[in-house]
């Protein structure tokens, strides 16, 4: 047998037998030998994808730090960095393209790890999903979704099936014609999830609007994908040997699969981490899943979105997972991505202008068609113009779904590099519009109040009110004595029982969509002993041994902290609540840890900020009211001032003052160079003030639980010395449990 020997300085020689005849094969080292022995790492694919990625990140974040100041979003970042590497600008330059980073040396091993992390991305964008957003505001969502669906995809085919056989670089054929229309009319709802959480709207009416619309939206894309995934295919036996496969697919996931993620999920004690062999086990599912899909076939992604929809979201399987995957995936295996898409895009390619202006108009058109269907049918729903334009801005985002598909065109060359270079630059246009109009130009209802604009509060309520609401929020279970004490004291007579709120607010982890949901909703398939149920039996408790009556209606809260009070306000607008009682950020620090702070101390911040009620802050010093079912006693201590919000105390404590088993101490401290000048708005605030104590005083007469004290000093030095030199005293009120107002 002859053999053929070829020689190299760096390579390795590989025996392969081709046609009987014997030939090494040369093969180059992935990696170098160093510096020292006078190797250069960027020759060699492994040390060149690390610079890459190190590249890529580098230009990625410090494109974000720069415009995310102008609206931009991540996606619009990371895909700019792709762009800068690629053809189009650093890539344009020779000796950087051959030597540097664009040799091609490393497409392969590069491109491999890219589709890895295009696998769990939509792996996980799958166990973020939440079919309660189907639900969310579903009759506008249903039309708004539709309409702004079947009106571009009407005009954008009319477009394409009159021109598009006159663009060069459009070769996929009738049915790439018609996905092609779909998928420039679609709205996908984790690109629109993505892009309202990084504008802090998820939890605004026209953000949950616009992911309900586009949750509609998804379900029609996945129906139209599957015929598609039959249809390409050569002949009707294929068609039939894929449609058998799929189905064998999602049997497969939904009654094997799933049966082991619930007993997973069984197995992990509630309110503990699911063990790290299970976690392990479920971040190689989807590459198990995506290899399948190969076989049969299909997409790679296919498999793994499977998988994700029958991942509960949410603690504890789904935070997990989402935890300890994310951020990998989105800051280093993502980013490869957008470089091999910036690779394809090449402005320098465009040389078919002829073409580049009918596909600019059949783009421009499909975009403008969205905008104009969102808005007219939004309008219809009753929505101001304002808001009806931004929420077309909102449907009308890309993202990460939108390069995936346009980088499966042109892998299966429907379009070539110019259409690509053209319809990907688009979506960035697009997106770069109206990401900024959308943060900028609207204003969430709630947001464009002040604290000066509160139009409830306790004193707004009449004196003969059949019934007391209060809004109490807590972040775990320590803080539930407190809030019942606090109820309590709160005085609940026949004549005016109370209302509670209680809203158990949980940080969105594992989650796409927030959610307010009643306990008993929320938690219906619940465990008996779980932790929540545990925390509202501990209010059915208090219930059976309060002194007057209660009504308390518990909540589930499931949102960001960043704007996790939109949510709270809405429930309190929704129930006309005068009151809403938040924990202190530094109540029980060892139980929520030092992140979990720092997170409640923002939430608190814009509840305060923006409330249009009176907000109170429920400190706990370890010193709470014993409440049993023999016995409740409590001291209450006020300082009063003057001004709004001592208002608003003193009128609570008057509240108070008519429990029986409560003792109110009340220090009035008088600045008497206030009573010296007074302007016009000081004089009609101090008239407000004695108008409200000598209510007070008249509503206690007779009460020996009151203790009145008056205090005056000269300056602001003088009242912090008077307030520490009553520290003794109340040291003494709270001894067998107080409250301070």
């Amino acid at each position: 047998m002859d053999v053929l020997k070829l020689e190299g300085t760096e390579m390795i020689n590989r025996t392969q037998t081709i046609l009987g005849i014997q030939v090494c094969v040369p093969f180059q080292r992935i990696d170098s030998k160093g510096i020292w022995l006078e190797d250069n790492p960027l020759d060699f694919p492994y040390p060149l994808m690390l610079f890459q990625i190190i590249l890529l990140v580098f230009i990625s974040r410090a494109l974000y730090c720069l415009l995310r100041p102008l609206g931009q979003t991540k996606f619009v970042c990371n895909l700019l960095g792709g762009i800068i590497l690629g053809p189009s600008v650093l890539g344009h330059n020779k000796a950087l393209r051959d030597k540097l980073m664009f040799g091609g040396k490393e497409v392969g091993l590069s491109d491999t790890i890219a589709r890895v992390g295009v696998i769990y991305s939509v792996f996980l964008i799958s166990v973020k999903y939440d079919m309660a957003t189907f639900k969310m505001k579903a009759k506008n969502g249903w039309k708004i979704s539709l309409v702004g669906f079947l009106f571009p995809s009407a005009v954008t085919s009319s477009l394409v099936y009159t021109i598009a056989s006159t663009i060069s670089g459009l070769t996929g054929g009738t049915f790439f014609l018609l996905a092609l229309t779909f998928s420039l009319s679609f709205s996908y709802f984790p690109v629109v999830a993505e892009a309202l959480d990084e504008l802090n709207l998820m939890t605004s009416e026209l953000g949950q609007l616009a992911m309900s619309s586009a949750t509609i939206n998804d379900i029609i894309q996945w129906i139209f994908t599957v015929v598609h995934l039959i249809v390409i295919q050569r002949s009707i036996n294929d068609g039939a040997k894929t449609l058998v496969s799929l189905s064998a697919l999602i049997l497969f996931t939904v009654f094997v699969i799933r049966p082991v993620i619930k007993w997973i999920v069984k197995r992990t004690p509630e309110g503990q981490e699911v063990k790290d062999g299970y976690v392990i086990a479920m971040q190689v599912m989807p590459l198990v899943m995506a290899f399948l899909s190969d076989i049969i076939g299909m997409r790679p992604e296919a498999g793994p979105i499977l998988l994700g929809f029958v991942v509960p979201n949410g603690p504890p399987l789904g935070a997990a997972l989402v935890q300890k995957t994310e951020f990998v995936v989105s800051e280093i295996f993502l980013p490869l991505f957008f470089f091999r898409v910036g690779l394809n895009v090449n402005v320098y390619s465009v040389d078919d202008w002829s073409s580049f202006r009918k596909l600019q108009l059949m783009l421009t058109m499909s975009y403008v068609a969205k905008i104009i269907a969102v808005t007219v049918i939004a309008l219809c729903c009753k929505i101001r113009l304002r808001n009806a334009l931004f929420l077309s801005m909102m449907m009308s985002m890309k993202g990460l779904i939108e390069l995936i598909v346009y980088d499966a065109w042109k892998a299966v060359k429907a379009i070539d590099e110019q259409c690509f270079t053209h319809i990907v630059l688009s979506a960035l246009v697009m997106t770069m519009i109206a990401s900024p109009m959308v943060r900028f130009l609207y204003t969430p209802p709630r947001a464009s109040e002040t604290i000066l604009s509160r139009i409830r509060n306790i004193q707004s309520m009449p004196s003969n009110s059949d019934m007391f609401r209060i809004l109490c929020c807590f972040h775990n279970e320590e803080s539930i004595p407190n809030i019942t004490s606090l109820l309590e004291a709160s005085n609940p007579t026949p004549s005016s029982p109370i209302y509670a709120y209680v809203v158990h607010a949980v940080e969105l982890v594992g989650r796409a969509v927030p959610r307010l949901v009643p306990f008993n909703t929320e938690k219906q398939n619940a465990r008996k002993n779980s932790a929540a149920r545990q925390m509202v039996q501990a209010f059915d408790n208090y219930l059976k041994i309060s002194s007057g009556p209660v009504i308390i209606q518990a909540y589930t809260m499931l949102a960001p902290y960043k704007c996790m009070h939109e949510s709270l306000f809405r429930l309190a607008d929704d129930k006309f609540v005068p009151l809403i009682i938040i924990p202190f950020h530094e109540n029980h620090p060892g139980v929520v840890g030092p992140s979990m702070v720092a997170a409640i101390r923002h939430f608190n911040a814009n509840v305060q900020l923006y409330s249009r009620c009176t907000v109170g802050i429920l400190v706990d010093r370890g010193m709470s009211c014993p409440l049993t079912s023999v016995h409740f006693s409590c001291n209450v201590a006020l300082f009063f001032i003057g001004g709004a919000d001592d208002r608003e105390a003193l009128a609570f404590a008057a509240r108070m003052s008519g429990n029986p088993n409560v003792g109110m101490t009340v220090f009035r401290i008088a600045l008497r160079s206030k009573l010296k000048e007074q302007n016009e708005e000081e004089q009609v605030d101090a008239k407000l003030d004695e108008s409200l104590v000598d209510e007070f005083m008249l509503r206690n007469i007779g009460n020996d639980w009151l203790d009145w004290r008056e205090i005056e000093v000269d300056d602001g030095v003088q009242l912090m010395d008077a307030v520490l030199n009553l520290q003794g005293v109340m040291i003494l009120l709270w001894w067998g449990g107080g409250i301070g107002i």
